[in-house]
């Protein structure tokens, strides 16, 4: 049921909690490039920006180099070893490196809408996760603009896949908070939340389902889930599916840890706060 508490302040959020905004990525630095340069167009920006980089090449550390002098916040790029895809355990030490108390997730082949950050921050709530609205680009456009050094995509391009999406409401969210998905490439956090729960489950490797497992043990631990529909939306970037040879193993884990009412994971971020 939409209340007055779903409205909270704004420029009390903005003033009073500091926001870390966190980029997963692995080799896509036409991507990166295009996500980094969508922050310097937000209406509020971040207090950091932290790179969870899961093993990319010098060219993605390039790119991010090349690109501090135009983004007015303090970039940290957090890099490990290419072992495979280990997304679950660069996210939880880039998570360990994040000095907010709200975190912003999203993938580097995101090109953020203006209002993006600024979104997120005014439906903040004390015991709440976010997940945004996404939208994505179709192939024949991300050819295109993965050749451009900056791209700002809008409802009104023809390139779209679910332009619904694309449609900033912000009046409306409120009454659509219960819709009940949540997709690791566009979702906020408090980071004592993710603490709390020990992070992402790292016994889970290959694609698929760290975000739904994740999503699952904050509820689980007493932090509901909103759905900010037709607002914070981000415009996804095509690529090529991940091989998901992996994906059986995970969906065990998820099954496994809602059989047993599991909050709290054994490998997860704290063996990376303990190095911090």
């Amino acid at each position: 049921m939409f209340t007055t508490r779903n409205l909270i302040p704004f420029f009390h959020f903005r003033n009073t909690i500091k926001v870390s905004l966190l980029i997963s990525t692995y080799n896509f630095p036409e991507a990166i490039r295009l996500c980094l340069m969508s922050v310097t167009r937000q209406t509020l920006l971040p207090d950091e920006i932290v790179i969870a980089d899961d093993g990319s090449d010098e060219r993605t550390r390039n790119t991010i180099d090349n690109l501090r002098p135009y983004v007015a916040c303090n970039i940290k790029h957090v890099w490990q070893e290419d072992l495979g895809f280990r997304v679950a355990s660069i996210r939880n030490k880039a998570l360990a490196a994040c000095s907010g108390d709200y975190v912003i997730q999203i993938d580097g082949d995101i090109i953020m809408g203006r209002n993006f950050i600024a979104d997120h921050v005014r439906h903040a709530r004390i015991g709440y996760f976010a997940a945004g609205s996404r939208c994505r680009l179709n192939e024949r456009i991300t050819k295109r603009i993965l050749q451009m050094s900056d791209y700002s995509p809008s409802f009104f391009n023809r390139d779209l896949i679910a332009r619904e999406n694309a449609i900033r409401l912000p009046i409306i969210t409120p009454f659509l908070k219960r819709y009940k998905r949540t997709i690791g490439c566009n979702m906020a956090f408090w980071l004592k939340d993710i603490i709390a729960i020990n992070g992402y489950n790292e016994d889970m490797e290959g694609w698929g389902h760290e975000d739904i497992e994740l999503a699952e043990r904050l509820i689980r631990n007493g932090v509901c889930r909103q759905h900010l529909k037709f607002c914070a939306i981000g415009f996804h970037i095509y690529h090529k599916e991940r091989s998901r040879e992996f994906e059986d193993h995970n969906m065990d884990i998820v099954h496994r840890n809602r059989i047993n009412n599991v909050r709290r994971i054994n490998n997860g971020i704290s063996k990376h706060l303990q190095k911090e």
